[in-house]
């Protein structure tokens, strides 16, 4: 099973959110994995302590630990999907989202 662990403010639209994010999650998951649930976590980050340039912070990060071992090209499809996903459930930026993603089996070279 892959999983997700997105680290949000606990009073931002995404902490609102969660529940359409989640599902949005496991339908994107399923385009590239039809056969595989994910498991998603939720980390809510109280107001006042996540700063970006010395101010509140609006970001999310969202890391995926696949169980799979994508390419590059694959991994970029992934991350976009996430990153388009956000953006149009919350309504935030692509500078607002942190996105990870990392593979069971890093890939060998």
């Amino acid at each position: 099973m892959s999983t997700f662990s997105c680290l949000i403010q606990a009073d931002g639209i995404a902490a609102a959110s969660r529940s359409e994010l989640e599902g949005r999650l496991q339908t994107l998951h399923a385009t590239h994995y039809p056969s595989e649930q994910i498991d998603v976590s939720w980390r809510l980050v109280p107001d006042g302590y996540m700063f970006t340039e010395g101010r509140q912070s609006t970001s999310s990060v969202i890391s995926c630990r696949l169980q799979y071992s994508p390419t590059l090209a694959e991994r970029e499809r992934y991350m976009r999907g996430v990153c388009d996903l956000w953006t149009d459930v919350t309504g935030c930026t692509d500078h607002e989202i942190v996105v990870a993603i990392t593979p069971a089996e890093p890939p060998t070279v």
